[in-house]
């Protein structure tokens, strides 16, 4: 089914759905016209030419954008195919962000871990809505974005960047669910991120020699915060994945982990991490593998960290060492043992290599060794002959 007519709200919105999808042109603008789908959903489209080859762009619902709106909005879309920006960019509409934000979070939250939600709503409340909640989401702009990115950067690099992530994935929504014209695109896009300094410490053997000297000194007078250090660097997990460990979570070979960051996710165990666990389950109480006092909850954040304090301080180690240094060292020491940043990326439980590869610190003698590894194989190579005639390496 293919109709004419001049398109306006009124039509947009009493539309209904057919066996078969579909459309209504407009007569007023060629190549724009209104989608209808079988299962009712009703949407604004604005088809043209590409060197050629013919193209589609959703503009948004007839619910959250009007006709003219829509209209103009493919009109800005054709000029900048065009390469002519002399046309007014699109007008406002849609929601406003602070209205769009509370809808987003209450769709997105049900499939977010608590921890997400509160940083979310966090940085909408504090940063972002003050500086452009009062902006209609099909209207803002990336001069917008960059304004409050950079504004915001000069004070806190790194909650403009975690806001900028925000933003991206909010106007993706704002264009899937139809409050912004695809026309318009995600203003977040070509905005350059601040660059951070990379976090974390390299523990290399002596720092562990001293931590394990320490920790051993620790354990009558601390034992459950001496076997939770242990097993974060045996095993490589957050240390709040290894505070809230419970018993059922533990198994012969692996740890069977609900509530990990990324998701549900199983961590092999390696011999020392299984005595370890084996020598813990002999005094179990409760159902907290490293209970706060009392027994009846896991043991507490602040507790664990002041416990690192000192013993970092006992085995002299860099005093910006981190806890979280220790799930670092862990792989780390997997790759400079010889295993390569894929499997250290499992072991860790890492989605994406190049996460993985800000976790791994090489230490001066590993380098030193590939190094010299990687000379002679070069220089064996260039050599048409017995390599001894011309260098010799300990010269």
């Amino acid at each position: 089914m293919t109709d004419r007519a001049r398109l306006t709200d009124v039509l947009a919105l009493a539309a209904r759905p057919s066996e078969r999808e579909y459309a209504i042109h407009d007569t007023a603008l060629q190549g724009f016209m209104l989608r209808v789908q079988p299962n009712g959903a009703r949407s604004w489209v604005f088809r043209f030419r590409r060197d050629g080859t013919p193209r589609r762009v959703t503009i948004g619902k007839p619910e959250a954008v009007k006709a003219s709106e829509a209209r103009t909005a493919a009109l800005v879309f054709l000029a900048r195919e065009k390469g002519n920006d002399a046309l007014p960019p699109v007008p406002a509409s849609g929601p406003t962000l602070a209205k769009f934000a509370a809808k987003y979070v209450e769709r997105r939250s049900p499939s977010w871990k608590p921890s997400t939600v509160d940083a979310t709503v966090s940085y909408l409340n504090s940063a972002i809505l003050p500086a452009l909640g009062h902006l209609r989401i099909g209207s803002i702009v990336r001069a917008d974005i960059a304004r409050f990115f950079h504004e915001y950067g000069r004070r806190k690099p790194g909650g403009a960047n975690r806001s900028h992530d925000i933003l991206r994935n909010l106007f993706d929504c704002a264009i899937s669910w139809g409050h912004r014209p695809e026309a318009a695109g995600n203003p977040c896009k070509g905005i350059v991120r601040y660059r951070r300094p990379p976090r974390g410490r390299l523990l290399g053997a002596d720092d562990l020699a001293r931590l394990g000297s320490a920790l051993r000194e620790r354990e009558h007078d601390n034992p459950v915060c001496v076997a939770a250090v242990r097993l974060i660097l045996l095993t490589g997990c957050r240390p709040g994945e290894i505070r809230r460990l419970r018993w059922r979570e533990v198994k012969p070979d692996r740890l069977t982990l609900t509530d990990a960051k990324t998701g549900p996710r199983h961590v092999l165990l390696g011999e020392a991490a299984r005595e370890l666990l084996d020598s813990l389950a002999g005094t179990a109480s409760g159902e907290w593998v490293f209970p706060r006092d009392g027994g009846n909850e896991p043991l507490n954040r602040n507790s664990l960290w002041k416990f690192w304090k000192k013993i970092r301080e006992t085995a002299g180690i860099v005093a910006d060492a981190r806890l979280h240094d220790l799930r670092h060292a862990h792989a780390s020491h997997a790759v400079m043992n010889g295993e390569s940043l894929h499997v250290a990326g499992r072991l860790l439980g890492h989605r994406r290599a190049s996460t993985t590869n800000r976790y791994v610190h090489l230490d001066d003698a590993t380098l030193s060794h590939a190094a010299e590894r990687v000379a002679l194989a070069i220089q064996r190579k260039l050599c048409d002959t017995d390599c001894s005639k011309f260098w010799d390496p300990k010269n």
